[in-house]
């Protein structure tokens, strides 16, 4: 008994001891987890920690300053339209509908303009540049007797009105991105209520991102077992453009939501907003990414983005969605469709009744003619990035958004490429033998020397090599104004006076050369004025032969050729080479009668603020008077009227200009100097292999300057002549003033102190 009675205790209480253990197992066990998960959350917690930290400061340094590398715009000069031009009513209006004016039924609107039979109006735009604020203006034009008229409003003449300068290209270095920065205010409202409206509606509640547009893209994709939404807010949208790759990865889209609502934590909407206006990507153009509402407006529309109808709003916005998909130049369809579903949504939210929305849905879409955006300007972008070369480095001019001010005139810039494409055109169907003819023009302000326009190929697009300034060439009988200029300077020489015109032989090293005329004849004594008009070469060259070969490569230097060369008698006859541009800058101090000899390009340069960073100013002494300068000038107007240039003033009766032919031996150049009251233009054609060809300067280069000047409704040079300087009627046979009774007599410039002392009344005692 006392044995069983000892093992019952034994017994149950070791049954008590295993009923006791399984539970303390278990708190262990899960002490342990709850202990090492702490510990693994806690050190997991620091990377983490630190990966937050590390985005936070990247949201930051990138958001501040909003630092995008946004590449230079050149700007033309502003267009002035003066009272009393030469203007018909198409042109006028031509030029406002290309540089982005809209036609209605009124003008009152900035960026519109209206028409009747015979007056244009407009609402010109204001604008900003290194010369100030321009404001806003109305304006009404019209067209007495070929001759523009500007009025205000209420009636009052005008003397000038002005059109805001266009801007012509971006200087982008390595950058390969085309946008224009907005600030808040400058962002139309309407665009904003789109926007939101169909991107993210619960923008101004968020904090960044929408829990019910992941879960919602999360079951979409977890059931397709792939990315296929993104449930992204706006503020999402703006991190993805601006801080992160395009992979679709859930990586991704974590360090996505974080950086979202560090944006937010730290930017106001306002900030978000705009930023996403100036970074959203819309369009691939060639190689440049097309980024924000600003550029997009311009280039889709020609035209501001505060001056775009809802309906173009919505096309703009629906894009967002998929650029390449919606691009209403390559699928205008499609972007249709798109533009309607986006007024639509606005429709259904009750921003746009039910009348408008079907008005709009209706409306064709209306984009800028791409035609007149082909890069016209590429030549004298180039010129434009040499002059800035010896100022700003490339990556400043690529990524700064500096604006460059340039004197390049829109309208003579268009006629000069339009007229170097037809000519030669023209002259390759007339002769096959001329088939890759190419050619080269600058035209400048003929009183300012600023640049006007460029050509640097005959080709209809920008090629890349720009023979206006790479293209060096004998120049041929254009070196023959200068070097009457520098027979003039020696006070022995008039416009009258008799020179010799028999071939002359020199020795030139081993070599007798024995120069010709183009005609091959010789013409006995003949006035200056008539060798310098019909070129001739024989009576030339002894003239500089007369007055030293040593003092014309002097004059050369002087009106401002830098590139070395040595002075022996072929050059006198056009052996000097030069470029298009070089022979231009050459001939500035005469054309401007002395008001400037260097040729300008960039007027000013300023920040994307509109502070001045720099303005160009350029010399303008020239070591001759001006008395001297406007002789030479007058003398080559005897050109058109008797000499090689005849064709142009037949073409041109009304006008008088200055001009003078040249062509190199074997007929491998031809060459055309035009000069007006407006402009001062180079012309050259040739072939890039140095060929002969069948033309002569008066048969090619000439054809290109009627061309361009019929376009660009120049003016005649003015007949007043400077101080110390007069014009007198003289006989021809003998050097006395000629009364206007007198027959046998020409019309001709001196300096004073050199013309005739004697008159000639022409009357004959009987």
């Amino acid at each position: 008994m006392a044995k069983k009675t000892s093992k019952k205790p034994t017994r149950k209480s070791s049954t008590k001891r295993k009923k006791n253990t399984q539970p303390s197992v278990l708190k262990r066990v899960f002490r342990g987890m709850f202990k090492w998960g702490c510990l693994f959350a806690l050190f997991a917690s620091v990377p983490f920690s630190i990966w937050v930290w590390w985005l936070n400061g990247q949201v930051v340094s990138r958001f501040e300053g909003q630092k995008w590398q946004v590449p230079s715009e050149v700007y033309s000069a502003p267009i002035i339209l003066k009272s009393g031009a030469p203007w018909k009513k198409a042109d006028l209006e031509n030029l406002l509908e290309e540089t982005g004016y809209r036609f209605g039924r009124n003008s009152q609107k900035v960026g519109w303009a209206a028409r009747s039979r015979t007056k244009v109006s407009a609402h010109l735009r204001s604008y900003v540049d290194h010369q100030g604020f321009h404001d806003s203006q109305r304006r009404i034009f019209s067209f007495e007797r070929g001759e523009l008229q500007i009025n205000a409003l209420n009636g009052d003449a005008i003397d000038e009105a002005r059109i805001e300068p266009q801007r012509i290209g971006f200087l982008y270095g390595g950058n390969t991105e085309s946008r224009q920065i907005l600030t808040y205010d400058q962002i139309p409202q309407t665009l904003l209520d789109i926007l939101v409206a169909v991107e993210d509606q619960d923008f101004y509640q968020h904090w960044g991102i929408s829990l019910t547009g992941i879960a919602r893209a999360l079951v979409v994709n977890l059931t397709h077992g792939s990315r296929r939404q993104g449930g992204s807010t706006l503020t999402q949208q703006l991190v993805k453009n601006m801080y992160l790759s395009s992979e679709r990865t859930y990586t991704r889209k974590l360090t996505e939501v974080i950086m979202s609502l560090l944006l937010e934590f730290h930017y106001s909407k306002q900030d978000i907003i705009t930023a996403y206006m100036n970074e959203v990507y819309l369009a691939q153009i060639g190689n440049r990414a097309l980024h924000g509402f600003a550029a997009a407006s311009q280039h889709f529309f020609g035209r501001p983005l505060n001056e775009l109808n809802i309906d173009e709003f919505a096309l703009l916005v629906g894009m967002v969605k998929g650029p390449s998909l919606y691009n209403p130049q390559r699928s205008p369809e499609r972007a249709k469709t798109r533009r309607n579903v986006v007024l639509s949504v606005l429709n259904r939210q009750g921003r746009l009744s039910q009348a408008d929305y079907q008005s709009l849905i209706k409306q064709p879409i209306r984009l800028a003619d791409k035609k007149r955006e082909r890069s016209v300007y590429g030549d004298y972008l180039d010129l434009v990035a040499m002059q800035l070369s010896r100022d700003f480095d490339e990556n400043t001019l690529a990524t700064e958004n500096l604006k460059i001010y340039t004197g390049v005139d829109i309208r003579a810039q268009r006629a000069a490429s339009q007229a170097m494409q037809r000519q030669v055109a023209n002259l390759e169907r007339g002769d096959r033998q001329l088939l890759g003819l190419q050619g080269a023009m600058v035209v400048t302000d003929r009183v300012s020397g600023q640049v006007r326009a460029i050509v640097g190929s005959s080709d209809q697009y920008y090629t890349g090599f720009n023979r206006a300034l790479g293209a060096v060439r004998p120049i041929g009988s254009l070196v023959k104004p200068p070097l009457y200029l520098s027979a003039l300077a020696t006070g022995r020489y008039t416009w009258w006076t008799k020179i010799k015109d028999e071939r002359l032989r020199f020795k030139v090293g081993g070599d007798i050369w024995a120069p010709e005329n183009y005609d091959r004849r010789v013409h006995g004594e003949v006035h200056l004025y008539e060798a310098m008009a019909k070129s001739y070469n024989l009576a030339t060259i002894s003239l500089a032969n007369q007055i030293g070969f040593d003092r014309v490569g002097d004059t050369l230097r002087q009106l401002g050729v830098k590139r070395p060369f040595t002075m022996h008698p072929a050059m006198a006859l056009g052996a000097l080479e030069l470029s298009p541009f070089e022979v231009s800058r050459l001939y500035q101090p005469i054309a401007s009668r002395g008001k400037s000899s260097e040729l300008g390009v960039v007027l000013a340069v300023m920040d994307q603020n509109n502070r001045l960073i720099k303005r160009f100013n350029r010399q303008t002494d020239v070591p001759f008077t001006d008395a001297i300068l406007a002789v030479t000038l007058d003398g080559m107007t005897k050109t058109p009227e008797i000499g090689t240039a005849r064709a142009a003033k037949a073409a041109l009766p009304n006008l008088t200009f200055a001009a003078k032919t040249g062509t190199t031996n074997q007929q491998k150049d031809s060459w055309y100097i035009g000069i007006t009251g407006d402009y001062s233009t180079t012309v050259w054609l040739g072939d890039d292999e140095n060929v002969p060809l069948s033309i002569t300067g008066s048969s090619g280069a000439q054809k290109v300057w009627i061309d361009f000047t019929r376009h660009v409704n120049s003016t005649s040079l003015p007949n007043d002549l400077p101080s110390g300087a007069g014009r007198f009627q003289v006989l021809n046979d003998s050097f006395e003033k000629a009364a206007d009774r007198c027959d046998n007599k020409v019309s001709l410039a001196f300096v004073l102190g050199t013309e005739p002392k004697k008159s000639s009344s022409c009357f004959w005692p009987f």
